[in-house]
């Protein structure tokens, strides 16, 4: 049985090395299940594009279902030498002020599977991504609220523990001819409770408007709060 059980993660290893964008790939199992997958890449293809086709590659070929956040993804670029050395950036390198000053916006979906919706979002610091999800039982309406509440998930990644964060309300409001995502959020720290507001005009993305709605309430207190130094990337045990 273990004889097997090696054999299958050898021969899922080298599917993955297979992959047009990877480099080198690592798998370790716990008690019969996959727990941490590394995988390195010197492609500039996002990290979250080459860990969905590293579960897609599990799956068709070898007919097992990974949580993706098991995945975790990074990149190298070659030295003059030859040899590669780790490269900041999980999805290209940023300009130095954009890196250092504030934490941006990189992706939004929302999945809707009947009156169950989810909301997954990914911000860029340093450098760094970082994804934060929410999901609930609501209406599509609703789901705005899922959004912001999935921003803060993702930016608690790169807040101390000690620092909290809650929506309090989210709003689409008609000022003359522009729609506008309002975000108000709740912050406490140092036993403080603050009140924070921020603003987007909404193009064609409902969901990307609130976001940038959150982050216009936290951008501007961002720098006087306790953060972590953001490493490459986390990795979490799959769900059971």
């Amino acid at each position: 049985m273990e004889d097997s059980r090696m054999s299958w993660t050898t021969e899922a290893e080298n599917g993955i090395r297979g992959l047009p964008e990877v480099e080198d790939a690592r798998i370790l199992v716990e008690g019969g299940e996959i727990r941490e997958i590394h995988v390195i890449t010197g492609s500039r293809k996002p990290a979250k594009l080459i860990v969905k086709d590293v579960v897609g590659l599990i799956w068709a070929r070898f007919n097992r279902r990974i949580d993706h956040r098991v995945v975790g993804v990074v990149r190298v670029r070659p030295q003059t030498n030859g040899s590669p050395r780790p490269e900041a950036s999980t999805d290209g390198p940023a300009p130095l002020a954009e890196e250092h000053n504030r934490i941006r916006f990189a992706s939004v979906n929302v999945y809707l599977d009947g009156a169950r919706a989810q909301a997954q979002v990914e911000l860029r610091w340093k450098g760094v991504l970082r994804m934060g999800s929410a999901s609930a039982w609501c209406s599509r309406e609703a789901a705005n609220r899922l959004v912001a509440m999935a921003t803060l998930a993702a930016l608690q990644e790169f807040l101390d523990e000690d620092v909290a964060l809650g929506v309090e309300d989210v709003d689409l409001l008609r000022v003359g001819r522009h729609e506008v995502a309002i975000v108000a959020l709740a912050l406490l720290t140092h036993r403080q409770e603050k009140i924070l507001t921020g603003s987007c005009t909404v193009g064609r993305d409902v969901p990307q408007a609130v976001v940038l709605a959150t982050l216009s309430a936290l951008n501007r207190v961002i720098g006087g709060l306790r953060t972590k130094e953001p490493i490459e990337y986390v990795l979490r045990p799959a769900s059971t």
